[in-house]
């Protein structure tokens, strides 16, 4: 019987898309012809969960039960309402998950239950930890929590043995971060990252919206902004429009009757050439150079020692983004892996990699933030509260050091530990991370030395431990626990009603539909059926991309055809029934020949 396979998920934004390892290599897997999910999650008229691409199109028309970009409030509690409902970040990244989780069942005939998940490099502790608990809530294992720069790079220079240097530049639609990695010998280790948390396409659609809304207001005093379904209309038709200045030089957005001024209608009609786009753009691409400038001052290399440049994230098609880049490194960037889909095809490798399967390289990856305790200073200044370091940012992963402290006073009875991320002196200027109290021994001299031992897992989980020296009274935070988002009630109460939506949706998956456990099989690598449908896989996969183009030529009931056999490709792999795979083979045959 075969392993249970271990998917990777990228959890983005915009989009997210779940991928595996099939016979040694990574694919998307996909629904309906779509490897892309829109991460957006709603709530239908009928009170029913939706997600995905359904859920994006009533963005516009019922915002108050629809919700996008949940990923830039991944570590906080805020209340997201849908409709009369109220969630929490985690709870709306989990309807995502479960649907990528259920999207990869059906994909392979078989029930899923364990994933890698990516998270922005920059993500800070608390953000990683949602993103733990969302795939938990989704009735994921989260096997590994990893970088998003990190996966890509796993799948780019793969079978390389020599040494390079490559610059990751990863600008997805709400985060950026900028990574430089070494490969050498089969173990890709990252030297140094940086990022921006709060930055993304997301920014470059809101600067385009609040042109053409500042521009429209000119021209008839009214804010487009103000109404809040007219502003998510004038938002994607923003987003359109950037997508086009990607290959056009000007584009023109036009929405009928977006308003009405003394009961008469009013259209926008407004030409933006890319100029004027990139005018409204420059300072934050700025931004993500002045990121990849730290980054690469960090890693102990220079610019003229990096080897590859390696596009990830949608945003990365804006001209002006490459065209800054080739002016840094005077190289063309790379896009051998398609940008939208390079992170999950990593996290696919790395998860088969955990699963035991020779597939890639081995990672080493880096801490991203700074982390310490709060401590007084005593200098000739005065005593102060300051930030003091423990692990360094770009330390490699796992990662342990320890400090020694001391109380303030012979008869200190308690030490509470507080535990920061950051890179200020300055306390307010950092993350609380957690605190704890430890309880110590008075009488034991002078002052009583306390060591404090910070250890960092792989997959991010930091560990602190305050040790009384004298006594060896000691006390542990685990920041993976301490900071748990849910309570046990809570955690049973968020299951329960998520599980209620679930069962209600009819885009979750029934797994009754699915083959029992014990008939789990993988087809041999040896098997010429095999061999052929994975021949075929990629032409099937052009074809679909190309169908919007032979629309005048492809007929409705075939396009349809060539997605349901695409959907069972995958599945017929797996197969041991040479039969099925036979009869997909045929039918796969027919189609290619008619639409060619």
């Amino acid at each position: 019987m075969a392993k249970e396979p271990i998917i990777g998920i990228d959890l983005g934004t915009t989009n997210s898309v779940v991928a595996t390892v099939i016979d040694g290599k990574p694919v998307v897997l996909e629904e309906d012809g779509e490897g892309i999910l829109p991460s957006v999650v709603a709530i239908d008229s009928n009170n029913k969960l939706i997600t995905g691409t359904m859920a994006r199109n009533q963005l516009a028309a019922f915002p108050d039960r629809t919700m996008a970009s949940v990923k830039r409030h991944m570590g906080t509690m805020e209340s997201i309402m849908l409709g009369d409902q109220s969630f929490t970040p985690p709870e709306i990244s989990a309807m995502i998950l479960r649907r990528l989780r259920d999207r990869a069942s059906r994909a392979l005939g078989q029930p899923v239950s364990r994933a890698v998940i990516t998270v922005p490099a920059f993500f800070d502790e608390n953000q990683r930890q949602a993103t733990r608990e969302a795939g938990e809530l989704a009735g994921l294992k989260v096997e590994r929590i990893i970088n998003e720069p990190t996966a890509a790079a796993l799948v780019y220079h793969a079978g390389s043995v020599d040494r390079k240097h490559i610059l990751v530049y990863d600008f997805g639609g709400g985060t950026f971060d900028v990574s430089v990695v070494r490969m050498e010998d089969g173990v890709v280790e990252v030297l140094s990252s940086k990022g921006d948390t709060k930055l993304g396409g997301d920014d470059l659609d809101m600067a385009l919206m609040n042109h053409v809304a500042e521009d429209f207001e000119k021209q008839h005093q009214i804010d487009l902004r103000e109404n809040v379904s007219t502003k998510f209309r004038l938002l994607l038709a923003c987003e359109k429009a950037k997508q086009s200045l990607s290959t056009e030089h000007t584009v023109t957005i036009a929405e009928e009757f977006i308003a009405e001024k003394d009961g008469t209608p009013l259209n926008l009609n407004m030409q933006v050439t890319r100029e004027d786009f990139e005018s409204l753009i420059v300072d934050m691409i700025d931004r993500t150079i002045e990121c990849l400038d730290r980054a690469i001052a960090d890693s102990g290399v220079t610019s003229h020692q990096i080897d590859d440049l390696v596009l990830v994230g949608g945003s990365t098609r804006v001209p002006l983004v490459q065209r800054r880049l080739r002016q840094e490194f005077y190289r063309e960037p790379s896009r051998a892996v398609d940008p939208d889909l390079a992170v999950a095809l990593g996290a696919a490798t790395q998860a088969a990699m955990l699963n035991g399967e020779n597939v890639g390289p081995v990672l080493v990856d880096v801490t991203s933030h700074t982390l310490g305790i709060e401590a007084v200073d005593g200098s000739m200044f005065g005593s102060r509260l300051v930030f003091t370091p423990i692990i360094h940012r770009n330390s490699p992963l796992p990662a342990q050091y320890e400090e020694s402290f001391s109380t303030m006073s012979a008869d200190q009875e308690k030490a509470e530990i507080h535990v920061l991320q950051g890179e200020h002196e300055e306390i307010d200027r950092n993350r609380s991370i957690g605190k704890f109290v430890l309880d110590l021994s008075v009488g034991t001299g002078d002052r009583s030395e306390i060591m404090v031992l910070f250890r960092l897992t792989l997959d991010g989980t930091l560990k602190v431990t305050a040790t009384q020296t004298a006594t060896g009274r000691s006390k542990e935070l685990s920041v993976q626990n301490a900071l748990s988002q849910f309570q046990d009630e809570q955690r049973d109460l968020a299951e329960s009603r998520l599980g209620a939506m679930f069962e209600a949706s009819d885009e979750i998956l029934d797994e009754a539909d699915l083959p029992p456990r014990q008939q789990w099989t993988q087809v041999p690598s040896e098997s010429s059926v095999s061999t052929e449908l994975l021949s075929k896989y990629p032409e099937a996969a052009n074809m679909l991309e190309k169908m919007e183009g032979l629309k005048a030529e492809l007929t409705e009931e075939d396009a349809h055809e060539l997605r349901v056999l695409k959907q069972q490709l995958i599945k017929a792999m797996l197969s041991e029934d040479e039969t099925e795979m036979k009869i997909a083979c045929k039918e796969l045959d027919d189609v290619l020949f008619y639409v060619q």
